[in-house]
């Protein structure tokens, strides 16, 4: 454990074995920009996710009407962080619009490299939804 943390993790456990700050610098050495797939029906906030991680408004963010129609990238390179906002999945046409975004996704992502590749994709519910829909289980 020590060899992956080095610094990070301590046995004395004074900070309960982690030092975040140390564990945050160690991470951001080994990977500076974290690119992150924002997936999920229209309305359920994608855009206004975003705007609240980037403190400003970037993303047009509707009330319960689709704004996002293309795979769109969003970049603070202070942060470290680079967003890939999604269509709506809607009950209707939900297997067509994941096809279209697979299919997005394969093309936009031809020419970036490796570090640029999706390091995590979020699936972004309503919640006060009481189960998952169908959509969301994709």
């Amino acid at each position: 454990m020590h060899k992956f943390l080095g610094d990070a993790f301590t046995l004395d456990g004074k900070e309960g074995g982690l030092n975040m700050e140390k564990l945050h610098e160690a991470i951001k050495k080994e990977k500076p920009i974290m690119n992150i797939l924002l997936m999920g029906a229209t309305g359920v906030g994608k855009s206004s996710l975003i705007n609240a991680l980037f403190g400003k408004e970037i993303a047009k963010a509707g009330v319960g009407k689709p704004i996002t129609q293309h795979l769109e990238k969003y970049i603070d390179e202070q942060k470290g962080l680079v967003l890939w906002d999604t269509k709506g999945i809607e009950d209707k046409d939900y297997h067509d619009t994941m096809q279209s975004i697979k299919k997005e996704m394969e093309d936009s992502f031809k020419t970036l490299s490796e570090k640029e590749a999706i390091d995590v994709a979020y699936l972004c519910v309503k919640e006060t939804s009481s189960r998952v829909q169908e959509r969301e289980s994709y």
